[in-house]
């Protein structure tokens, strides 16, 4: 028997004697492996706290062993698409269940994963979830030394991969190690425009300033793949009168700029600026606007332009809301706002 089988069978076999109420499936999951065709018990579910305790990790004639438990809540994190190698559930089998209703919930959890793969909302928001992580990923980098560098650079390819792989509907059966393989045989893919050669040329350069210039254009080919797929205007079910509300809490940051930049006083402008430019990015990428460029306008030697175009802006929230059929809550005097809070 070989040793995949003799630990399968330990397992079924304890659990059967030991803790037949406490656990309620053993699955199988090989994509990982060095070897996936020979099943052998992965993980458990276990359905009390006592059924963790079958947790085992250890080394068996030289090859490790993790069996490990997954509960029922986290499987549904995996099934929402929210975990990191979906593979896990995707790609196993059960190899025991305590029932079949376990197992019915165990299937019926895969299916809901493939339901939310094909679910196009779904898959938008985890490939601009996964963008993201590779932007955070990549500033990490930048202040990264020694093998930090090459290992944050293998995440940042990672996460662009897995955006580049959610907008096809679909995840990266062997986690990072072979994802160029995977994206070159999904049917129907579309794959940003030389993102395979910057991959490759990220892992293959020695010279860490050079790595760091590659993962930046890397960040940006997909940012551009992405930007064409989703159009600002693409999934849009906006409660618009969130965005007036917004608007109404951030309006005296507006006057702040305008009180400061009459003053002359070009600190308070520069740092009330950037809360307002970081405040219209969060709400630019919920709303699926067109990016507010504001600081880019800055010039501590000029600032009436930069009031000019955040005044423009201003008006272009105000032009969003309407349009929505927010309703800003402002009144002209102190009689009208008695008059509505009566």
């Amino acid at each position: 028997m070989k040793n995949n089988e003799f630990i399968t069978q330990w397992v079924i076999d304890t659990i059967k004697k030991k803790y037949a109420d406490d656990i309620a499936l053993v699955i199988s999951h090989t994509t990982l492996n060095i070897n996936e065709s020979e099943p052998c018990v992965s993980y458990f579910v276990p359905i009390t706290y006592r059924g963790n305790e079958l947790a085992r990790t250890f080394i068996l004639d030289g090859k490790g062993f993790d069996i490990w438990g997954i509960p029922w809540e986290r499987l549904k994190k995996f099934a929402d698409l929210e975990e990191y190698n979906l593979t896990v559930l995707a790609d196993s089998e059960i190899l025991y269940a305590k029932n079949e209703e376990w197992a019915k919930r165990f299937e019926t959890l895969k299916s809901n994963q493939q339901r939310n793969l094909a679910d196009e909302k779904k898959i938008r928001e985890c490939a601009l979830r996964s963008y993201a992580q590779a932007k955070q990923l990549y500033t990490e980098m930048l202040f990264s030394e020694g093998s930090d560098i090459r290992m944050t650079a293998g995440y940042v390819l990672d996460y662009l991969a897995r955006a580049v792989a959610f907008c096809n509907h679909t995840y990266f059966k062997k986690s990072q190690t072979a994802q160029l393989e995977e994206m070159q045989q999904l049917n129907n893919t579309k794959i940003p425009e030389g993102f395979s050669e910057l991959y490759l040329s990220v892992i293959k350069e020695n010279n860490e300033t050079k790595q760091k210039e590659k993962c930046h254009e890397a960040v940006l080919t997909v940012r551009k793949y992405l930007e064409k797929i989703y159009p600002n205007n693409a999934f849009k079910e906006n409660n618009y009168q969130d965005l007036a509300d917004w608007y109404a809490e951030l309006s005296y940051t507006w006057l702040r700029l305008r009180h400061y930049a009459k003053e002359g006083d070009f600190v308070r402008v520069y740092m009330w600026g950037i809360f307002l430019q970081n405040e219209l990015n969060g709400v630019c990428e919920d709303f699926c606007l067109d990016k507010a460029e504001l600081m880019k306008y800055y010039d501590c030697n000029n600032l009436d332009v930069f009031i000019n175009h955040a005044n423009e802006l201003e008006k272009q929230i105000r032009r969003e809301i309407t349009a929505g059929g927010g309703i800003i809550r402002e009144y002209n005097s102190k009689e009208d706002f008695l008059n509505e809070n009566a």
